[in-house]
């Protein structure tokens, strides 16, 4: 737990917030601080119904605390990291054993996609441990009857539901459904038990849902469920699609190195899943990767509410291996090692074709050191116990991890477009949007940013404030020739499409 602590916080605030979801939800969160609105969310000055408010609350105590920065804006999704390591430890140690319980924990430290989530100011974090605290609350009372893990579950699914709405209960509901058949426990669940740990859902979730619907009139409400949840499924959105099984692929690799072993568990899979906590991990990785699989837009965070559960079958599956049960195949070694070096070969060419970054190529082949570490353990395979085997397996890609969270990510982004031209863009204010911009700059101004959609408003606006910009892309370049602006900079966004522009009003005769 000390290494998970050590690689979550280290570095922190070193990348700064760009990318646009983690902008969003770190100005959001400041907008409502400033306001002292713990009801309505808003982004640059208008609603923003994107996610509901768990999140922004963390955020806002922190800036309390250490003052509005990128280690703030990120500081509990760290925290609730730490957390869903510690609470998988002490789960799977209560019904497996300590060895399962490390061995699962294990994995999840080692997971790049794991600890690159919980690095970023963004709902999942939250979601990811209040869904595994509720399934494994739920899980104990099935198994032990006891009462109060049955409201702490209830506790637990009310958080996750304002972290990230109904599918904190649906999937999980779900899940718990198809246990409970399986399982024959038709008499803990209709128990009046039920009726009191349902209130305490309702009264954790309602009291907000309610308030922010009666605070903007049905929009929050209308725009949340409808736009980004029934359309999210429905269509691919912001062009977020993909094959079937891309969810599966995100959740293989998500969760490397110990997955490249998920063939031999297959094949193990009948002694493996003798286990009923195993079992029931299964049913929970089936129905959010399956669900995920089903729905049009697809990322890579989605399924992760299952990652805790897919540790401890691995880890189950691995804590097996080290008592001699299975043997550690060398392939598995290999496959991790085949991966650690295309993904630092890729990063070096990704980085050579893109312009605003191209000249800071070689800091990708730092990540050669984690693959260095691994043909190591090639060599000395034959040499090691099958504990010493796994340990440097571990190791060797807990060094590519750290390289690349701690040095290669933020040296990289910060090659973007905001921190190139921040500095220039606070020398002149107000700074205009035309459009679209990226909304990092709001974060680093800490000013609305007053955006235009018609030129003849966007023209009386620069003649009002002659010392002002206007940021914008240079896809509308034809569009604003006409008010004869001077093209100030230009930085292409990083590895997207759109290239991101800053313009000053025309000088005058």
């Amino acid at each position: 737990m000390a290494l998970l602590a050590f690689i979550l916080f280290f570095k922190l605030g070193a990348s700064p917030i760009y990318i646009l979801d983690e902008a969003k939800n770190a100005q959001c969160a400041r907008e409502m601080l400033q306001r002292n609105d713990w009801v309505v969310p808003t982004f640059n000055g208008e609603l923003r119904t994107d996610k509901p408010v768990l999140h922004y609350y963390f955020m806002m105590v922190a800036y309390k605390i250490f003052g509005v920065t990128e280690f703030a804006a990120r500081f509990f999704s760290a925290v609730f990291g730490w957390l869903t390591g510690l609470l998988v430890y002490f789960f799977v140690k209560k019904f497996l054993g300590a060895l399962a319980a490390f061995c699962s924990a294990l994995v999840l430290v080692a997971s790049t996609q794991f600890l690159f989530e919980f690095r970023l100011s963004v709902p999942d974090p939250y979601l990811i441990f209040f869904v595994a605290g509720g399934l494994m609350s739920a899980y104990t009372y099935l198994a032990q009857g006891q009462s109060r893990f049955l409201f702490l579950a209830a506790a637990s699914f009310g958080l996750a539901t304002l972290a990230k709405g109904p599918v904190a209960i649906a999937l999980p509901g779900l899940c718990l459904l198809v246990w409970i058949i399986w399982q024959k426990k038709w008499k803990l669940v209709l128990t009046w038990q039920l009726f009191p740990a349902i209130a305490l859902l309702a009264a954790i979730t309602l009291p907000w849902y309610l308030a922010v619907d009666k605070a903007t009139k049905g929009a929050w409400t209308r725009g949340f469920f409808i736009d980004h949840n029934v359309n999210r499924f429905s269509d691919p959105q912001e062009g977020h699609g993909g094959y079937f099984f891309i969810t599966l692929l995100f959740v293989l690799l998500g969760l490397l190195p110990f997955t490249a072993y998920a063939v031999e568990l297959f094949k193990n899979r009948r002694s493996v899943f003798a286990q009923p906590l195993v079992q029931f991990s299964g049913i929970v990785a089936a129905a959010f990767i399956i669900f995920f699989s089903i729905a049009s837009t697809r990322l890579p965070n989605y399924p992760m509410p299952c990652y805790p559960f897919i540790a401890v079958i691995a880890g189950y599956y691995l804590s097996q291996v080290l008592q001699g049960v299975y043997p550690l195949k060398k392939y598995g070694l290999y496959i991790v090692l085949a991966v650690t070096l295309l993904l630092s070969v890729g990063a070096f060419f990704a980085l050579r074709q893109e312009v605003e970054a191209s000249y800071i190529a070689w800091v990708a082949l730092l990540l050669l050191a984690g693959s260095v570490a691994l043909t190591y353990v090639v060599f000395y395979w034959k040499n090691w116990t099958v504990t010493n085997r796994t340990m440097y397996l571990f190791g060797g890609y807990t060094i590519f991890n750290m390289l690349l969270l701690h040095v290669v990510y933020p040296v990289v982004y910060k090659q973007n477009p905001v921190a190139k031209t921040i500095e220039m863009v606070k020398a002149h204010q107000p700074l205009f949007a035309y459009e679209i911009y990226n909304p990092g700059y709001n974060f680093y101004l800490n000013t609305p940013i007053k955006r235009f959609y018609s030129m003849d408003s966007l023209r009386l606006a620069i003649g009002q404030n002659p010392q002002s910009l206007v940021i914008t892309r240079t896809a509308f370049d034809d569009t604003l020739s006409a008010l004869r602006l001077r093209p100030l900079a230009s930085h292409h966004d990083l590895f997207e499409n759109p290239t991101t522009i800053i313009y000053a009003p025309p000088q005058q005769p």
